[in-house]
């Protein structure tokens, strides 16, 4: 592809629209240390469909939270700042791209189901070493952005990159693209969070959640992503329910064992059958939370 042709994508990518004013007014506060719950509030309540969606939020099993939830002060007291920032800048990016051509619907869906999976993931990956869940929630969930800000742009020479099935097809997906487009989704998915001011944390693991070992910050969070993405996949091939895990792990993540050492993670069959079972039982108890991201 020449240069040329890569800059036209990237001009696609840059007409879309831009985040509401909502995210860049909490981004905002969340920045700035001496900033106050009334102050986040006050930054969301204009928006009264991004305060219906964290309501609901707030009040679905994925919380648990034992009592109603009915107020944004409310909910700020009890999810905490970055709770409902994390929440904001999820919903933001699912509403960026709610203009779907009917043709396009199953994909797209497709693609939202396995992002979805994959913040589950990381979720529990986060809790169980001890790192922010809520924050490795939303990074599981667009990690993979690029991809479908490539898909809006490129519609058909995209398509047939997406259709290809498999693992493997899954987690070499970049290459494809390169071959066929000239550039990746990692790139594109960092480009525009760039251009949405995302924090740098995003950015990074957006970018190298294909290859952590190039990442000289946020390695950790980026691994813990890369492990989500394989073991989310894993879990909705039905050729792969009753395979062993680490074998697949160790294969398809060259650099699996490095990483792991690196960040002084003990991971073996046993704790990745741990963390898949925890991933089926969230994605049967918290279905709800994707049709509140995608309505």
């Amino acid at each position: 592809m020449s240069a040329s042709q890569k800059s036209s994508i990237f001009q696609q990518i840059d007409s879309l629209p831009s985040l509401p004013a909502t995210v860049s007014r909490v981004l905002s506060v969340t920045a700035d240390p001496e900033s106050s719950g009334d102050d986040l509030v006050n930054a969301i309540l204009p928006d009264q469909a991004m305060c219906a969606a964290i309501l609901r939020i707030a009040n679905s099993a994925f919380f648990g939270i034992p009592r109603e939830v009915a107020t944004m002060d409310k909910a700020v007291n009890v999810l905490g700042f970055n709770e409902v920032h994390n929440i904001v800048l999820g919903k933001a990016v699912f509403n960026s791209f709610q203009k779907i051509p009917p043709s396009s619907k199953r994909t797209v869906d497709a693609f939202w189901q396995h992002s979805f999976y994959c913040g589950l993931a990381a979720k529990i990956i986060a809790e169980d070493l001890k790192c922010p869940p809520s924050e490795l929630f939303i990074a599981g969930l667009i990690h993979d952005i690029g991809k479908l800000a490539i898909f809006f742009a490129r519609p058909e020479e995209y398509l047939h990159i997406l259709k290809q099935e498999g693992i493997e097809a899954h987690l070499n997906c970049q290459k494809e693209e390169q071959k066929q487009l000239g550039i990746d989704h990692c790139e594109i998915g960092s480009h525009l969070l760039t251009r949405w001011l995302f924090p740098k944390q995003l950015l990074t693991i957006v970018g190298d959640h294909h290859d952590p070992t190039q990442c000289t910050n946020y390695g950790l969070y980026t691994t813990i992503i890369q492990i989500s993405d394989l073991l989310s996949a894993l879990v909705v091939d039905e050729e792969m329910l009753t395979a062993a895990l680490y074998p697949q792990f160790t294969t398809l993540l060259p650099h699996a064992k490095t990483l792991w050492l690196k960040y002084n993670l003990v991971i073996d069959e046993e704790q990745l059958q741990k963390w898949k079972k925890a991933l089926l039982t969230s994605i049967e108890k918290d279905s709800a939370i994707l049709n509140i991201f995608t309505s």
